[in-house]
């Protein structure tokens, strides 16, 4: 009796797993369709019948997983934030690093980000041109949070510098915002 447990239970885990496993494919199905879509057409111009078809789902699946096209959408662009997000912070892992190779990797890892991704920037561009809330609500949030974490040791060498004299006061901020919008401006042009 115990080995027919045994088995019974075994299976109901293997069909779980192998639910879950399909649960996460179906939302990254979704999630990798949508990116297509919004680049292409926009937010405004998106629709979620187009990303249900891209992905191979109904809509009521991508209502299952995201309840709204705002939803969706923001869960993209989170998920595209962060990701840039790692870099300051797999930069600013390294020991020791001096400020010249600190800039230069951030530099470096940013531009390999959008040469990898290169329709992020005309994504981001579309959606800043037309003032999109979401845009603005997430980047918001995760200036805050995330992005103050891990851009904080990159700001705190900045200062440090400034402080040595290595370089002249600036804010740190303001330095970052531009190697970013310098590395977004090669894939504009």
């Amino acid at each position: 009796v115990r080995l027919n447990q045994l088995v019974g239970l075994t299976i109901q885990l293997i069909f779980r797993k192998r639910k879950m496993l399909k649960s996460d494919s179906t939302r990254d199905k979704i999630m990798a369709a949508a990116r297509e879509v919004f680049v292409e057409k926009g937010y405004d111009g998106a629709r979620m019948q187009q990303i249900a078809d891209r992905a191979g789902a109904n809509k009521a699946m991508i209502y299952y997983y995201f309840n709204s096209k705002d939803a969706l959408f923001e869960a993209i662009i989170r998920d595209i934030f962060k990701k840039l997000f790692r870099i300051y912070r797999s930069v600013t892992e390294l020991e020791d690093v001096d400020l010249k190779t600190m800039i230069t990797s951030i530099v470096n890892e940013h531009f390999d980000f959008l040469q990898n991704n290169p329709k992020v920037t005309r994504l981001f561009l579309r959606e800043i041109h037309s003032d999109n809330p979401i845009l603005y609500k997430v980047m918001n949030e995760l200036r805050h949070d995330t992005a103050r974490r891990d851009i904080k040791a990159v700001m705190k060498k900045l200062e440090q510098a400034a402080d040595d004299g290595i370089m002249r006061p600036v804010d740190p901020m303001n330095t970052i915002w531009n190697i970013v919008g310098l590395d977004l401006f090669y894939f504009v042009s």
